[in-house]
């Protein structure tokens, strides 16, 4: 990572309070290194250069963090190269997070990190959010359930809820248009929170609890 990328999430870091910044710059540069090693031979993500891996991947997962507490059981759906749920693990040790994702080539670089970094309380599973066999295992087991995966609100209000605990919540990152709220069957909007990424990206993290 170039000192200016490292200073730019550096800077993220600091104005969101986050504690052992040290300890997690060192994080993201070996998460960066093998995500761009990776990403020579497996596609994972569009997204190749360092600045933009650090602002629209690294950054980005972070904007939801004022929404999730420290103990906090999260499921991640869709996490493709461990987005948001690795980054938000970095940063907050203390939640424990499953990341699911349909394509094995994720999951499998996702667990590689997680073992490069030893992290513990963290795993990636090549799962469909709609297996019934895993919503009969992990339904209602969950505080939180976050997403940035494109889609359609109510598809993702849908996927969500079996997961949910009866106090728990739905983060939905979007970009500026949202469409579908008005149709999230058993989810009330209860937080938003409307951000801008460095470099212009406008972001908006939708906050739902059950009706």
């Amino acid at each position: 990572m170039t000192p200016a990328h490292r200073e730019l999430l550096q800077a993220f870091l600091r104005q969101n309070n986050i504690d052992g910044i040290d300890s997690c710059l060192h994080d993201f540069e070996l998460y960066m290194n093998e995500l761009v090693r990776w990403n020579k031979v497996v596609n994972l993500t569009a997204i190749k250069n360092e600045k933009d891996i650090v602002i629209k991947h690294f950054i980005d997962s972070l904007t939801p963090m004022k929404f999730i507490g420290g103990g906090d059981f999260i499921l991640d759906i869709g996490s493709g190269a461990g987005f948001p749920g690795l980054p938000i693990k970095i940063v907050k040790s203390t939640v424990r997070v499953v990341m699911i994702d349909s394509r094995l080539k994720k999951v499998n670089f996702i667990n590689n990190i997680i073992g490069i970094l030893n992290i513990k309380g963290a795993v990636a599973l090549h799962q469909r959010a709609e297996a019934k066999d895993f919503q009969d295992i992990m339904g209602n087991s969950f505080d939180v359930v976050i997403s940035r995966a494109s889609l359609p609100l109510p598809e993702l209000a849908e996927l969500s809820m079996p997961y949910m605990k009866d106090n728990g919540k739905l983060i939905a990152m979007k970009a500026k248009i949202v469409e579908g709220i008005d149709e999230m069957k058993g989810l009330k909007q209860t937080d938003e929170l409307r951000t801008t990424l460095p470099g212009g990206s406008f972001r908006k993290i939708l906050v739902f609890g059950k009706a």
